[in-house]
């Protein structure tokens, strides 16, 4: 078989439909496989499930965990993992990071969350009606319906912050980096003949695909940055160790407000006047570096 590298658009149009017809068969098999399970353990049916959202019972929380574990693993970690399988030559790069990667590493997590804290912010003063009313509303109760089930997860349990760290940052790391930059960034950057447009189309993809209407700016950039550090690196293990961090972040403010360790108006002075400062002040430092300094900007490949 011909290198993956070396296809026509014509190719990478098809392995799109191939990769998109493989996560929506395996979703569904885990959400069947799912629902079985949950009907098996806590004799819940989908009906009961999805009506009470709300429920504070152990048997509902126990169920809304499961099926979340389900859909991790069966809306992007297993398909990526049976398109690699039976695409041998599409290549996923990786190796294990040296030193120098992960220091850069570092400077680009702060760069992430001040920027991702900014476009929030953004967006909350601008806000979405650009976008076509069914599709903001769409995206709205979307992100009400999946805000609800969250912050259900989130207990004062140590034994359950183990498993939302899991849930909510280890398996949508590992699951969205291997699709979403190791496939379908590939695949269009095939389409596209273009890195930037490739990696500008998958990231508006992912940021749609989160729905979640008021952070979709920040979701965007993220997966912008994501994909160029995976494009330059040739690393999808940085991407991984990145985007876990970010996830990991996220948990620890949700977890925080739930002990009352952290109050909303404090950590929202946190994120505005301490990350945004900082993240835009990182990102400044590495624009001149690479400018004035010719010094690599993003991970290489060495």
């Amino acid at each position: 078989m011909k290198n993956i590298d070396l296809l026509p658009v014509r190719n990478y149009i098809g392995l799109f439909f191939l990769s998109i017809t493989i996560v929506l068969i395996v979703k569904i098999v885990f959400n069947m496989l799912a629902l079985g399970f949950i009907d098996a353990i806590w004799d819940l049916s989908s009906i009961q499930i999805f009506n009470d959202l709300n429920s504070k019972e152990f048997k509902f929380i126990y169920a809304h965990k499961a099926l979340a574990f389900f859909d991790q693993l069966g809306t992007f970690l297993v398909p990526s993992i049976i398109f690699l399988f039976l695409l041998k030559t599409f290549s996923l790069h990786y190796r294990k990071p040296n030193k120098s990667d992960l220091t850069k590493c570092l400077l680009y997590f702060i760069v992430l969350l001040g920027v991702a804290q900014l476009f929030l912010l953004i967006s909350t003063y601008v806000g979405y009606d650009f976008l076509p009313i069914e599709i903001k509303n769409f995206l709205k109760e979307q992100q009400d319906f999946n805000t609800r089930i969250q912050e259900g997860f989130i207990s004062k349990s140590f034994r359950s912050f183990l498993f939302n760290v899991v849930l909510l940052s280890i398996l949508p790391a590992i699951g969205e980096e291997l699709f979403f930059r190791g496939i379908l960034q590939k695949i269009c950057i095939g389409i596209f003949k273009n890195n930037i447009a490739g990696i500008g189309v998958t990231s508006l993809v992912f940021g749609m695909l989160h729905f979640q209407i008021e952070n979709l700016l920040s979701i965007i950039f993220a997966s912008i940055l994501l994909g160029l550090i995976y494009d330059y690196s040739k690393n999808i293990l940085l991407t991984i160790l990145l985007h876990f961090g970010f996830n990991f972040f996220s948990l620890l403010s949700m977890q925080g407000l739930k002990m009352e360790l952290i109050s909303e108006n404090n950590l929202e002075i946190f994120s505005n006047y301490v990350m945004i400062p900082i993240g835009m002040g990182m990102l400044t430092y590495l624009i001149i570096k690479k400018i004035f300094w010719k010094k690599d900007l993003f991970l290489s490949v060495d």
